[in-house]
């Protein structure tokens, strides 16, 4: 909830701030807020007990850690350039994802020689539930590229009767239903728990893959409700997005738990880190899926358009729906690799 507070208002603020006065300025706020967030965190990290601390151990010698501690700072600031080179120029970030991923399984699998069979086990299911985990973001992550096209292009600018700007609400729906739901969601868990009725993690993971396919056949049925222009519901749009939300809240808060619990504490870093490149390997690959829904002829008109993106959409749903079945069918192998780890 608190992480969707900040993108339900980032995603009204940057668009109002964008299309009001400048875009530089609107991302020029996130720098502010992120200040912002670091000064809350300094001045009450003593209520946060050992969250935040320092990962390493408390018996290193204080001017080792504090050169560990430095190092870290230092070596972020120093990326910096490197990321800027990449989002301008896409060459380099190709040429990035194609090393970095092969890179961190090398490693990985020389760190698994130390451990025993079980704790390899068991991150072989941390491995199965991150590679699900791109194809989840590479679709659901259509929000920020061809999805942003469809809003600006084909939806009408009202919601129930009120003039609305249809990027805001692709912006924000996800992160309202989030905020609205996510207590909801949790209380149900635990509802089920007590009835001994709660699913385990990898049918949740295939729940969240079918969800995510409800909402992409949603999408696709906009096409039902065009008018001549190419022009369609925001309705329906804004439906679709109160489906997939329960696809993320069955998969990304108990993807994020399960790095933890399934991984040796010396690698429970990496493992999280594994995660969120997950992440970022599948928004590459939702760049790459939202061009290939774009129109060729930059002269297609604007039902066209619609009609590419909404076919698109169905073949999304189609194999989010494949691979939550996968998921579902697989489960009882997984577990038994889970070990102890519901």
């Amino acid at each position: 909830m608190g992480i969707n507070i900040g993108a339900f208002l980032g995603g009204l603020l940057m668009v109002w701030v964008g299309k009001s006065y400048s875009w530089r300025a609107a991302f020029a706020l996130v720098g502010v807020v992120m200040i912002i967030s670091l000064i809350n965190f300094a001045m009450r990290k003593k209520s946060f007990g050992p969250i935040g601390l320092s990962p390493l151990s408390p018996d290193m010698p204080a001017s080792k850690r504090k050169a560990l501690e430095w190092g870290t700072y230092i070596g972020s600031l120093a990326v910096i350039p490197l990321i800027l080179l990449m989002v301008t120029n896409t060459a380099y970030t190709d040429l990035f994802m194609y090393i970095v991923g092969p890179l961190t399984l090398v490693y990985l699998a020389w760190e698994m020689r130390t451990f025993s069979r079980a704790e390899n086990l068991k991150l072989g299911a941390a491995l199965f539930f991150i590679f699900f985990s791109i194809f989840f973001w590479a679709f659901f992550e259509q929000s920020g590229g061809s999805l942003s096209l469809f809003a600006l292009n084909n939806l009408r600018p009202e919601l129930f009767g009120v003039p609305v700007d249809p990027n805001s609400v692709n912006n924000a729906a996800n992160s309202l239903f989030v905020i609205a739901f996510s207590a909801p969601a949790g209380l149900l868990w635990l509802w089920l728990n007590k009835r001994k009725l709660e699913p385990n993690s990898v049918v949740k993971f295939g729940l969240g893959f079918l969800f995510l396919a409800g909402g992409f056949y949603i999408f696709k049925s906009t096409l039902g409700f065009a008018d001549e222009n190419g022009v369609t519901s925001t309705e329906v749009f804004t439906f679709a997005w109160f489906v997939i939300t329960f696809g993320e809240l069955c998969l990304s808060p108990i993807g994020l738990s399960l790095m933890t619990k399934l991984s040796p504490i010396r690698i429970q870093g990496l493992m999280m880190g594994m995660w969120f490149l997950a992440s970022a390997y599948g928004q590459y690959a939702a760049g790459l899926l939202g061009a290939g829904m774009s129109a060729e002829d930059p002269n297609a008109s604007n039902l066209d358009k619609l009609k590419l993106y909404t076919g698109g959409y169905g073949e999304l749903g189609l194999y989010a729906l494949i691979a939550g079945g996968v998921l579902i069918l697989l489960s009882p192998l997984i577990r038994r690799l889970m070990r102890e780890v519901h």
